[in-house]
């Protein structure tokens, strides 16, 4: 969807009674945005906070002392932008600058690209723990996190690993309230009916309408035993992506 289609598909929304605000963040979710070239400020304080930097030192560090005062102002207007106003520094200028200066002094083992700073994420709960017994547990209030994701995960929760091998390890998955066919034979998350235990593992479905969740290696496909076998289940998701974080989720 183009800018001006994009625009006109908000303010007919919002004239029915819609706010635009909810309006835009749907859109985004579901990628009907234009595919601009949106400077992400949060992504650069978060960066900044991080490090304990300021943008003063980048710009301090990056350009020439009789180029710092006009850059500060041209980065201004990038990080306060107003509409239509003319740039001569653009979004992609000083994403690339900052990629460089932030790869120049960070010690990670994923670099800072330019488009880290452009675009657009969407947040995602964190609303569980999984454990060593192939067991979750849900999280409560405070304990509930947020974590950043690319729009098309826009509709998932997250479990994150405290298993010691693969500690912070996200699972992400869209909640549900059935039983998914499309989990069978699957690495998901399912719930014992009787015992409202949430499972984590591979979920094989038998002949009389119940369930075995296995141990299952991702790699080789082997099964090391059944964490628990025969149950009824109140609901059963797949996963749909895993990962671990990095400062591009944080």
């Amino acid at each position: 969807m183009n800018n001006i289609l994009n625009k006109k598909f908000i303010e007919v929304a919002a004239k029915s009674g819609y706010n635009s605000d909810f309006i835009e963040s749907y859109m985004i979710k579901k990628e009907l945005t234009a595919k601009g070239f949106t400077f992400r400020r949060s992504a650069l304080d978060q960066l900044l906070k991080k490090n304990s930097k300021k943008i003063s030192d980048f710009i301090r560090d990056t350009y020439l002392p009789k180029e710092q005062k006009n850059k500060f102002a041209q980065i201004s207007k990038i990080l306060n932008p107003k509409k239509n106003a003319p740039k001569y520094f653009t979004e992609n200028d000083l994403a690339f600058d900052l990629s460089h200066w932030f790869n120049s002094f960070l010690n990670g083992d994923v670099l800072v690209s330019p488009e880290y700073f452009i675009g657009d994420t969407v947040e995602i709960p964190v609303i569980g723990s999984l454990f060593g017994n192939g067991q979750v547990r849900l999280h409560k209030g405070r304990e509930i996190t947020k974590i950043n994701i690319h729009p098309k995960y826009a509709n998932c929760h997250a479990i994150e690993s405290q298993i010691g091998s693969s500690r912070g390890y996200m699972r992400l998955f869209v909640p549900s309230k059935n039983i998914s066919h499309l989990a069978n034979n699957r690495f998901g998350f399912a719930q014992d009916k009787k015992s409202k235990i949430i499972w984590c593992g591979y979920i094989e479905p038998q002949s009389n309408g119940k369930y075995n969740i296995l141990d299952k290696s991702y790699s080789t496909g082997k099964t090391y035993g059944a964490s628990v076998e025969n149950i009824s289940l109140s609901w059963s998701v797949e996963i749909k992506a895993e990962y671990y974080p990095t400062f591009y989720n944080n």
